[in-house]
């Protein structure tokens, strides 16, 4: 609930839409499933399928179309993981993003993190906040090394 409320609060101030839901526990039923835009990569981690998203927020930032999500991925009990992705081949995140990681498939770049057995979401509202306001100001455009 926490964790939402807060998602919201970012779409809000960033002009986004929350599409929700809110995370409901590791089963829902299929009527609170959500898709994700069929051009994003269904198995884009190791091959991972994502299984169950929430907190989903789209939005334009700087011409670039931004998908935000809290899901779990891969088979079983599976993992949490947060995705940030925009809707370009190039990489608007620089190279200076440890913990994340960054990966590109069918024209997204998706930073995300991963966690095993952990709280349901692994990328804080603030840092969120902190990459859409480095995508506002261009400076992940110009080049890092």
């Amino acid at each position: 609930m926490f964790r939402a409320q807060a998602m919201r609060g970012l779409a809000t101030r960033w002009g986004f839409q929350y599409i929700g839901p809110s995370f409901s526990g590791w089963r829902t039923s299929s009527s609170r499933k959500l898709t994700l835009p069929l051009s994003f990569p269904h198995r884009p981690v190791q091959g991972r399928p994502i299984r169950q998203v929430w907190n989903v927020i789209e939005g334009q930032q700087g011409g670039v179309s931004v998908l935000i999500f809290d899901s779990i991925i891969g088979e079983g009990r599976g993992m949490y993981c947060t995705f940030f992705a925009c809707q370009t081949e190039l990489n608007p995140f620089g190279i200076d993003i440890a913990p994340d990681r960054v990966i590109q498939s069918h024209g997204w770049t998706a930073l995300y993190r991963d966690r095993f057995l952990q709280i349901p979401w692994t990328i804080g509202v603030h840092r969120l906040d902190g990459h859409l306001n480095k995508l506002r100001l261009g400076s992940v455009w110009e080049p890092s090394c």
